[in-house]
């Protein structure tokens, strides 16, 4: 390995540590900003649904950008010309927040609206771009090894970076200073994160395009790939029903229970911790059993717990701190059982618009849910119906319709893993920013690993060539 190389793997941790705290912040339906959207301006439950929404939308555009955009951008220019524009509308919001009117929704709600579809945009684009560029300097045989201790360094940073927000939110009793803190504190350290991705060089691959082949000559391919079909059916579906409820969690939680979102950050926490401790348990559970029986068991574990959303009340607000841990736990099996299935399934003649169509239809999914829970709620307050009663219906509902899925992924045939591929993480956007809104927010900035090498290798320091082995990240 060249000097190059192993500067290039030691920025691609350092970068991504400092990219961490906007990663958690970049969702509007995160716990923080959603706090901030609710509780300090009082954004309307459409306003929000719509808003909500937004990154899912921006991501199932990507399939139709993609061609457009691989004319003029390679993959380090995409992502580092969007994360540099990305970054100054987070600078640009921490700045006006002190001159939005606190006591006008409207108003607050449409420059939030305009600022969240840039923003989203720009996010899509970035790991549009970052999952190719990122894919070129990073060599294929240590890239599990690499990866899994570029995601421990993450996941510890993620926990001081929640620790730090509560304490701050707690201090200045969530006001908007709290929150304008949080945020510059996001920005500045973003500014630093892509400073160093600028020193990162790969002459090799500086000029390959970001995106090569005929999108719809690869379309038309997909039908006949019935088990890959069917992964795409079971993805959306459960996307759909993830995030009806899911954005409106928090909601629920400071409106109706009357927590804190400091308290709330402890909360996340817990989950974050519980998350990144069991994925090497999943990945061996997946190496063993195979990734239907782990996504069986993990939704079987984490919605069966998610029925007692529908009973809690501000005296049983203490049951959210084992169902957090314990779900933590169990939504890291069917986060890392849907990735090794789909890694399994996605057809080789068609990987790239399969990728795409994944990210594409389930973002779909995932954006409609919101937008029609924000429109229920709405019309619940306006015609005086009891919004608890609303929303206990729905954590009722979205669990049992995610069980029934269950049903249908047990009809499909698991095939033996294919080791042809790498580098698929993309196509799994949308369910790892799904798994944020639910505290699983350890799975926000990190690729995918099951298999891990027996032995773990110094990547940055070692003294000689790495044997080949097979990466499934």
């Amino acid at each position: 390995m060249s000097r190059q190389e192993k500067v290039n793997l030691r920025i691609g941790i350092g970068e991504g540590l400092l990219a961490t705290p906007w990663v958690i912040l970049s969702l509007p339906a995160g716990f923080i900003v959603s706090a901030m959207l609710n509780l300090y301006y009082g954004i309307e439950p459409g306003t929000f649904g719509l808003i909500a929404s937004l990154p899912a939308w921006a991501n199932a555009l990507q399939i139709l950008a993609l061609p457009f955009l691989a004319k003029f951008f390679t993959a380090r220019e995409m992502a580092l010309s969007m994360s540099w524009l990305n970054l100054g509308l987070w600078v640009m919001l921490s700045a006006m927040l002190s001159f939005l009117p606190q006591d006008d929704a409207s108003v607050a709600g449409g420059i939030f609206l305009v600022f969240f579809v840039l923003a989203s945009l720009s996010a899509s684009f970035i790991g549009l771009g970052w999952t190719a560029w990122v894919n070129q300097w990073v060599p294929t045989k240590i890239r599990g090894t690499y990866f899994g201790k570029r995601n421990r360094y993450i996941a510890i940073v993620t926990v001081l970076f929640l620790l730090l927000s509560t304490s701050l939110l707690d201090l200045f009793h969530n006001s908007i200073i709290s929150y304008q803190i949080i945020l510059i504190l996001a920005a500045a350290m973003r500014f630093g994160s892509v400073l160093w991705q600028h020193r990162i060089v790969d002459r090799e691959h500086a000029e390959e395009p970001l995106f090569e082949g005929d999108l719809l000559k690869q379309l038309k391919l997909l039908p006949a790939h019935k088990v890959f079909l069917g992964i795409l059916v079971f993805n959306a579906w459960v996307n759909f029903w993830m995030n009806l409820t899911g954005p409106f969690g928090p909601v629920f939680v400071y409106e109706h229970l009357g927590m804190t979102p400091g308290q709330f950050a402890l909360i996340n926490v817990l989950s974050t911790l519980a998350n990144a401790a069991s994925m090497p348990l999943w990945g061996k559970v997946i190496d063993r059993y195979g990734c239907i029986p782990a996504i069986t068991l993990g939704l079987l574990l984490w919605q069966g717990g998610g029925y007692l959303w529908a009973i809690l009340t501000p005296e049983t607000t203490w049951l959210l701190y084992p169902m957090w841990l314990f779900g933590g736990m169990a939504a890291a099996g069917f986060l890392l059982g849907t990735f090794n299935l789909l890694f399994k399934v996605i057809p080789s003649e068609a990987k790239t618009v399969a990728i795409s169509a994944n990210l594409a239809v389930t973002s779909v999914a995932a954006g409609t849910a919101p937008i029609i829970s924000g429109q229920i709620l709405g019309m619940a307050q306006s015609m005086g119906w009891d919004p608890v009663m609303v929303y206990r219906c729905g954590f009722v509902l979205a669990p049992s319709m995610i069980l029934l899925s269950l049903l249908f992924i047990k009809r499909i045939k698991e095939p033996e893993s294919d080791e042809r591929f790498s580098g698929l993480s993309g196509s799994m956007r949308m369910a790892r920013q799904t798994l944020q809104l639910y505290g699983a927010i350890a799975v926000a900035n990190t690729n995918l690993i099951t298999k891990r090498i027996r032995k773990p290798i110094d990547v940055l320091h070692r003294k000689r060539e790495v044997p080949e082995t097979p990466d499934d990240e």
